[in-house]
């Protein structure tokens, strides 16, 4: 099942009786964790100091979570067993959850969150999940992936946007999606305090503090038609201000942009929409890939991935360097360009 499809269910009252919750995305988790955890969700608020117990994994034994489970409700219909860091349960403990997780109780409703790709349950007991309640794998969300999940949020509040919002927002917030969900979430509160039904790009650059002209996302649109002078003053302009715009981010962004024009020079895509479709980007990224086909030779897009990748280190603090974070971007461009 997917994130959306898992909140939609227990929205609409579809109540597993074990949830299963692991992987790397631990923002996922938890907002599957919290939506669940919530008064009115699976206990109302009377019904919460007889029925529900809360337990961490390292200091809890497979006797006690089991017995827990096991336990009728009290003036209600269900239990609630809540087992966060369940991944620092000891191995040995989690193996002995299988026999439970095969025959659940159907009045109990047990959420294990494992916030750490290589903690999980035993294959056994994450089968017998399979069958009896909800295996949520929590992957990783990349650029695209985060594009997308922005998508939703927007359309679920009904407003009309920019289709260059998702990638605007990536751009200049990073993967981060509970930074991102903020933002938005203020957004959204201004537009229906003004009774606007619209988020436009303008709206968002003035929300998140960032330059409608200069701006990461800017500066990939200059790259990609080689617009020298343009590119150095916008450079100019992010490298005066860097807590506004952090060097990692603006880096990504680049990072990002030759990637995906990698991937179109790789493909032979000609097109917008060819590059739109099997990208999986807006329009207006799919435009500046199309404009950077005809700028950087697939030698030379190869060669700035290298640049990146040299400044990236630079930044981090992997390669001795003399130069500051400022020096090492305008450095970086020029060498984009020349």
């Amino acid at each position: 099942m997917t994130f959306q499809q898992i909140l939609k269910d227990i929205s609409a009252g579809k109540i597993a009786p074990i949830y299963y919750l692991h992987g790397e995305e631990g923002f996922l988790i938890d907002k599957i964790f919290n939506e669940l955890e919530k008064e009115g969700t699976v206990l109302q608020p009377h019904e919460i100091d007889f029925n529900r117990e809360l337990f961490y994994g390292p200091d809890t034994s497979a006797s006690q979570l089991v017995n827990a489970c096991r336990s009728f409700p009290v003036m209600a219909n269900r239990r609630l067993v809540l087992l966060r860091e369940a991944h620092r349960m000891n191995n040995k403990e989690l193996e002995k959850l299988t026999p439970y997780l095969k025959q659940p109780v159907p009045s109990t409703v047990l959420v294990m969150a494992f916030k750490d790709r290589r903690a999980a349950l035993p294959r056994a007991a994450s089968t017998a999940i399979g069958k009896n309640g909800v295996n949520f794998h929590a992957k990783k969300l990349y650029d695209r992936d985060v594009q997308r999940w922005v998508d939703t949020l927007i359309q679920d509040r009904g407003l009309e946007y920019d289709p260059g919002i998702p990638a605007t927002l990536v751009t200049n917030l990073g993967l981060n999606l509970h930074l991102i969900e903020n933002e938005l979430d203020k957004m959204f509160i201004f537009l229906k305090a003004t009774q606007q039904k619209k988020l436009s790009k303008e709206f968002v650059f003035q929300m998140i503090n960032v330059d409608k002209e200069f701006n990461a996302f800017e500066l990939v649109g200059a790259l990609s038609q080689r617009q020298s002078q343009r590119c150095h003053m916008i450079i100019e302009r992010l490298t005066q201000n860097p807590k506004v715009n952090p060097p990692t981010l603006i880096v990504n962004a680049l990072f990002r942009f030759f990637h995906h024009l990698a991937m179109v020079h790789r493909h032979k895509l000609r097109t917008a929409d060819s590059i739109k479709n099997q990208l999986g980007l807006n329009y207006y990224q799919a435009l500046d890939c199309l404009n950077g086909t005809s700028n950087y030779s697939v030698a030379r897009v190869y060669q700035n991935l290298g640049f990146i990748e040299e400044a990236d280190q630079r930044l981090k603090g992997m390669i001795p360097t003399h130069m500051s974070e400022a020096h090492t971007l305008k450095t970086l461009v020029f060498k984009l360009l020349k």
